[in-house]
């Protein structure tokens, strides 16, 4: 819905210049910052095991989805804690304390989730995406029905084919004790549904969301005061949600490597290594895509404005090639400066990332996971 708005006449400016400014009103910013109700897919997979009950039934507006991680989370540790300190078995937190930060992590990612689709919904208010696209659902429903369940019914089946690969829960009670049969039967798809939640509304906010925004016909706003183009909300959103990724690579990095700091010895293979750096990667290719898809939006956008607004230059100005191209009639020489006005806040525009803070923080938020892998690994 990206209308073509001609320059306005030099007359026409003037008439402005008699109204008030209190009379012209502003973007109404109700919509920012009012509490997002909407229940996530982790919501409804907790209603289905009765945390929908509990959660009407407490005081205030507590997420099935928290109830369901402080339950299930706190459950099951003090089971398996308890259980491996009756039968004699090392308890995880006494062998290695970095543990500590799995059961509070998870609890992070619940919030994580909530946190950055509540703050995705806000970007789409503050850009005013309802009132500049034909489809609005495609933005504000980001997060596709399926993605959730795809993920998680996946996950779940590779947890349980690497059971079976190791002969089944009869063969691992008889190889280790019953926690280890509930960490794989039931920890382990719990931990599962919050990991596929943050990670179905990360994906939705660095990959799904720029993309679908470059498709669309919401275009750039040339008027944004920053300068911009109005896509500072939604960079900043890709930025916080890697955030909590870096976060997270932090807490599994010591959970890995940390022992060694307070002298405890705790195995660490070459796959461990593989693998953290596998999902470092991912996580900055996932940013990274965010960042170019987003640059590269606003480059088309600008050049295809820039290049709409010459042609109206062209057609106003009078011996377009000749020595004297740049003079228009008396008529149209207030509409002529007017659109080189607006061509000069075009070029003005910056392209996301437009500043050094920006890039600073996108790229030392990029290092720290892994620099602290390498450091703490070599204690």
């Amino acid at each position: 819905m990206a209308e073509e708005r001609d320059a306005v006449p030099a007359d026409a400016e003037r008439e402005w210049d008699a109204i008030d400014i209190d009379d012209i009103g502003g973007f109404d910013v109700a919509g920012i910052g009012e509490p997002f109700d909407e229940d996530l897919w982790l919501d409804g997979l907790a209603r289905k095991v009765g945390m929908g009950h509990l959660s009407d039934a407490l005081p205030g507006s507590v997420p099935p989805s928290y109830l369901y991680a402080l339950v299930t989370i706190g459950v099951l540790e003090l089971v398996l804690g308890a259980y491996s300190y009756a039968i004699g078995e090392p308890v995880i937190y006494l062998q290695n304390p970095f543990f500590l930060l799995q059961p509070i992590g998870l609890l992070a990612a619940v919030y994580g989730s909530r946190s950055l689709r509540r703050r995705y919904h806000e970007v789409t208010v503050e850009m005013r995406i309802r009132n500049r696209t034909d489809d609005p659902e495609r933005l504000t429903n980001v997060i596709p029905s399926w993605l959730p369940w795809t993920v998680f019914l996946s996950v779940v089946a590779v947890n349980y084919v690497r059971l079976f690969a190791l002969g089944g829960p009869v063969a691992v009670y008889q190889d280790a004790n019953l926690a280890a049969v509930i960490g794989w039967t039931v920890a382990n798809p719990v931990w599962a549904s919050i990991a596929t939640q943050f990670f179905t509304v990360y994906v939705a906010v660095t990959l799904i969301a720029p993309r679908r925004l470059r498709d669309s016909d919401v275009g750039v706003d040339f008027l944004d005061p920053e300068g911009l183009g109005g896509l500072r909300p939604i960079g900043e959103l890709v930025k916080h949600a890697y955030y909590y990724v870096v976060a997270g690579l932090v807490a599994i990095g010591l959970v890995l490597y940390g022992p060694a700091i307070v002298g405890i010895e705790w195995e660490r293979t070459t796959a461990t290594n593989l693998i953290f750096t596998t999902v470092w990667l991912s996580s900055v290719a996932t940013v990274g895509y965010a960042v170019f898809t987003l640059h590269q939006f606003m480059r088309d956008e600008k050049r295809r404005e820039l290049h709409r607004l010459r042609a109206m230059e062209e057609r106003l100005v009078e011996d377009r090639w000749g020595v004297g191209f740049q003079r228009a009639s008396s008529e149209k020489q207030g509409v002529l400066e007017g659109v080189r006005r607006r061509m000069e806040r075009v070029s003005a525009t910056q392209e996301y990332p437009a500043t050094f803070s920006i890039w600073s923080q996108l790229l030392l938020s990029i290092v720290i996971p892994k620099a602290v892998q390498l450091v703490v690994a070599r204690i």
